[in-house]
């Protein structure tokens, strides 16, 4: 597995390496660029352009008695969490020796950082629904929405909250080999009134609500669900007017359609291929808010398509337009996923009231790593988001 995983590093870097040197290369010795290289400069130069057409001139204010600011100028506040004390806690519910990640690993710091935002954010609605509840909930289920192995949904369900609210997690995904992972984590230290599995497509959305305990409200977070697989976690809070905490990744992979399984029966899907679970259902439209549909619907400054468009922002968002340099690709990345992601929040705002506000999860710079965007929103939900804690980046 470590050798497989060295190969793919070294394929990756060597792949990346020859795009890089190929800014200087030519087809032959006249200077000239290949047809590549050109038809790359033109998209770049396209995106470029419909990146600064959606910037100048648009301002945005997602939080209350704040004044709008210019997009281009938005800058997205990082979230201060709490830190856990990891050392004193069961170590099935730290990401790192619980999800047997390398102590000191990049990777494994940045899951911790992950669940103490989450943590964080889950702890200040629960005392915001604690105090303000006229008709108190026996209980909150969250539902962690595309739960892998449970880096997320094991740590939830086992960690402390300042609330007196009794919680459940329902850990939910279509990858039973990912939950069969997760319970065999979990067995140990957590009854099942604290932690549930249920094998299922995050579409299927009446199989998962059906799940959720009488009596219970429901908070939906999903960390990393790929592509569009983060709108179906936000369609899932919707549904049952719920708040969501996401971290979605991966945008380019929701521009693919899911393709039925038989095409006489067009309510299956073939979701052996990860491309296909992560791709968007039939009611899933791109852009999603009315917002960013009439920034590229107006939009004459590039002759592209509407849908052709916001196909390009997605791209941008998740892996950039080679060959550049890497600073040059996380900046257009950086500046295309703010847009997407303020695209998703937005469409919540506009079509069912919700409070919303984009941040950033700790120690996740977009210029080095581009997966650590929090999208969170809720009804009536609007102090708890402006008193979160914050520092601007």
């Amino acid at each position: 597995m470590m050798f497989h995983s060295l190969v793919c590093f070294f394929v990756v870097a060597t792949s990346y390496q020859r795009q890089l040197s190929s800014l200087h290369e030519t087809t032959n010795g006249t200077g000239e660029q290949s047809k590549w290289q050109r038809r790359t400069e033109k998209r770049r130069q396209r995106a470029e352009e419909l990146l600064n057409s959606i910037e100048f001139g648009t301002s945005l204010s997602l939080l209350p008695k704040k004044q709008p600011q210019e997009l281009y100028n938005l800058k997205i506040p990082t979230l201060q969490a709490s830190n856990i004390d990891w050392d004193k806690v069961d170590a099935e519910l730290d990401p790192i020796r619980g999800g047997k990640l390398r102590e000191g690993s990049l990777r494994g710091l940045r899951k911790r950082a992950q669940v103490e935002a989450f943590h964080f954010v889950v702890s200040a609605i629960l005392n915001a629904q604690l105090q303000n509840a006229k008709n108190p909930q026996s209980g909150v289920t969250i539902i962690d929405a595309g739960c892998g192995a449970g880096n997320l949904g094991v740590s939830l369900a086992g960690l402390s909250y300042s609330s007196s609210i009794n919680t459940k997690v329902l850990a939910v995904d279509v990858n039973e080999h990912a939950l069969t992972r997760l319970s065999n984590r979990a067995k140990a230290i957590l009854s099942p009134e604290k932690l549930e599995t249920v094998c299922a497509d995050l579409a299927n959305y009446d199989l998962i609500l059906s799940k959720v305990p009488p009596n219970h409200s429901v908070i939906v977070v999903s960390l990393h669900a790929c592509g569009a697989a983060s709108d179906m976690a936000m369609e899932l809070a919707i549904r049952c007017n719920a708040p969501f905490i996401l971290c979605p990744c991966c945008t380019a992979k929701s521009l693919t359609k899911r393709l039925p399984s038989n095409t006489e029966e067009r309510t299956t899907f073939d979701l052996s291929a990860s491309f296909q679970r992560s791709g968007a259902t039939a009611d899933i439209e791109y852009p999603r808010s009315k917002w960013l549909m009439g920034k590229l619907y107006d939009n004459d400054v590039v002759d592209m398509a509407l849908g052709e468009k916001y196909t390009l922002l997605a791209k941008v968002a998740d892996i950039g337009l080679g060959p550049q340099t890497l600073s040059q690709q996380r900046e257009q990345q950086a500046r295309a996923k703010k847009i997407v992601e303020l695209d998703r929040l937005l469409a919540a705002s506009e079509d069912h009231g919700y409070d919303v506000r984009l941040m950033r999860i700790k120690n996740h710079d977009p210029l080095v790593y581009s997966k650590g965007d929090l999208l969170i929103g809720g009804k009536d939900i609007a102090e708890t988001l402006i008193n979160l804690e914050e520092e601007e980046t």
